[in-house]
């Protein structure tokens, strides 16, 4: 489950050793275990059974068999924050929306108004008594941080999925401690996800990562699985899993191994260095019931159907299972019939030739791992490539439609631009912001969000006249730039709240010695 977005589990570690008889890592780096070999539990009740008989052996679970969720177990979030994909609803720890009956987690999303923190819980700033926030529907989203940690295992649920234009079901786990970065420099793992379940025959269950840079050098690969038999998620119960091991991610839908991805496809470009990373980290578990949202609302019948809420998503138990036969890398336990999609993932963006006395990041077009973006408040920057003849030829130009925006050349990661000494690029403005209150331009390097040089100020050359610009990166670093991890070597905008009708066009953007 996509969006943006830290240790302790001691209790788990407990179950490890009394439920698999053995040392060895449980995955959670701050407590040790003893080093004599794992050996598998005596009792068969707490492992796997045939058919698999892989030598997992179970470490934690949750029937849901007592009168309340278990709070050893699990936490609420709640926050309207919208999930970082425009979702709809606020998420609360209302019994109307998540409760324990019959043997099964309820999670329920409701159609009503509502208001809450619009910041992550683990932000820094969020206040749970913040109502800055709100949203359309109610829901509950609950986790095992803190409470449940875990490098490497077996993570299954037995499920039943609410249908409708809108729901968006999920089972799926991010890092406890995010040590590459935030989202999703540091991955996530989505074990199950459906959207819109019935609405025009959909029968669709999907299995994901996510990973590779920051926005929006952010990636994802993965599958979707169709139960077989004409069998929908939402009519009954199934078991969704992931096995996974160092280097290598597996998903079943009751039992059926249907794909496997592998560290030959995934990356995190802040440790490009490390072909595990970043699925070689501790992470927790996640359930929610989203409403809307980019995916959802985007396919199908798109939307949200009001008329389709309230919906239940039902959970009759979740289990984590670790392999006795290494407990620190996962490996030996693996379960498969051989027929499954194998999804190569992506490889990471080349790196630049940082030992040439020449960096081009623009001379016509774009350089490669370098490419164009822009955000804006609202309405738009257009950008074009325009011949212009004489000695420029092809330049970009660029057009402001907004108040608030900026173009800048990004790339996928960030690299150590510091034996450079400038950026340097030409200029020329065409048209001045129609409310021509300022004679300046601003330019900035960013070195990953929030790192920035903080914006550096020009000032606005005459209309119709090229001018070469030579930056030192010295005093960009005194703004704040960490040379050493640029990722954003060049963003320009006329001055803020002043942009609308500006007319830029530049060329041979460059990082010299």
């Amino acid at each position: 489950m996509s969006r943006l977005l830290f240790r302790s589990a001691t209790t788990v570690l407990a179950l490890v050793a009394s439920a698999c008889g053995g040392g060895g890592s449980s995955g959670n780096e701050n407590t040790s275990m003893s080093a004599e070999p794992p050996v598998a539990d005596a009792r068969p009740d707490r492992c796997l059974e045939d058919p698999m008989n892989s030598g997992y052996c179970l470490v934690w679970q949750d029937e849901f068999a007592g009168e309340g969720i278990d709070s050893e177990k699990w936490s609420h979030e709640i926050n309207c924050f919208g999930g970082g994909n425009d979702e709809a609803q606020c998420y609360t720890d209302a019994p109307e929306n998540s409760w324990v009956a019959d043997d099964k987690l309820h999670i329920k999303a409701v159609r009503e108004n509502a208001v809450g923190p619009s910041r992550v819980d683990d932000d820094p700033s969020y206040d749970r008594n913040d109502v800055s926030g709100s949203g359309t529907y109610t829901s509950a989203r609950l986790r095992t941080k803190g409470l449940g940690d875990w490098k490497y295992g077996r993570f299954e649920i037995r499920a039943k999925l609410p249908f409708g234009q809108g729901s968006w079901p999920a089972f799926w786990m991010l890092p406890t401690d995010w040590t590459y970065g935030g989202w999703p420099l540091s991955g996530e793992i989505d074990i199950l996800e459906a959207v819109n379940l019935k609405v025009g025959g959909e029968d669709q269950v999907h299995g994901t990562l996510h990973y590779g840079g920051s926005w929006p050098g952010n990636v994802h690969t993965g599958e979707s699985h169709r139960i077989g038999g004409n069998l929908n998620p939402a009519d009954d119960f199934h078991t969704y899993a992931v096995e996974w091991e160092e280097g290598e991610i597996r998903w079943y839908v009751d039992g059926d191994h249907y794909a496997t991805q592998t560290s030959d496809g995934w990356y995190t470009t802040a440790a490009l260095d490390n072909p595990l990373a970043p699925f070689d980290q501790t992470f927790h578990l996640i359930l929610n019931l989203a409403v809307g949202g980019n995916w959802p609302a985007s396919v199908n019948d798109t939307g949200i159907d009001e008329g389709a809420f309230p919906q239940e998503f039902q959970i009759d138990y979740v289990r984590v299972y670790q392999c006795t036969e290494d407990f620190d890398t996962g490996k030996g336990c693996a379960s498969t019939d051989g027929e499954f999609v194998f999804n190569p993932g992506k490889q990471p963006p080349q790196a630049p030739d940082t030992t040439a006395d020449e960096l081009v990041v623009f001379d016509g077009e774009a350089k490669a791992p370098y490419q164009w973006h822009t955000w804006t408040a609202s309405g738009t920057v257009d950008i074009a490539v325009v011949d212009v003849g004489g000695d420029y030829g092809d330049v970009a130009e660029i057009t402001w439609n907004t108040d608030q925006g900026i173009g800048y050349f990004q790339s996928d990661a960030a690299f150590d631009l510091s034996d450079f000494t400038f950026i340097e690029f030409d200029l020329q403005v065409l048209a001045e912001p129609s409310d021509a209150g300022s004679a300046l331009l601003t330019f900035r390097a960013d070195c990953v969000h929030p790192c920035s040089s903080g914006d550096y100020p020009l000032v606005m050359p005459a209309v119709d006249q090229w001018t070469r610009f030579q930056i030192p990166l010295l005093e960009l670093e005194q703004g704040g730039l960490n040379t050493a991890s640029v990722n954003t070597p060049f963003v320009i905008s006329p001055a803020w709240d002043n942009q609308m009708g500006a007319v830029l066009q530049i060329d041979n953007v460059s990082l010299t010695r």
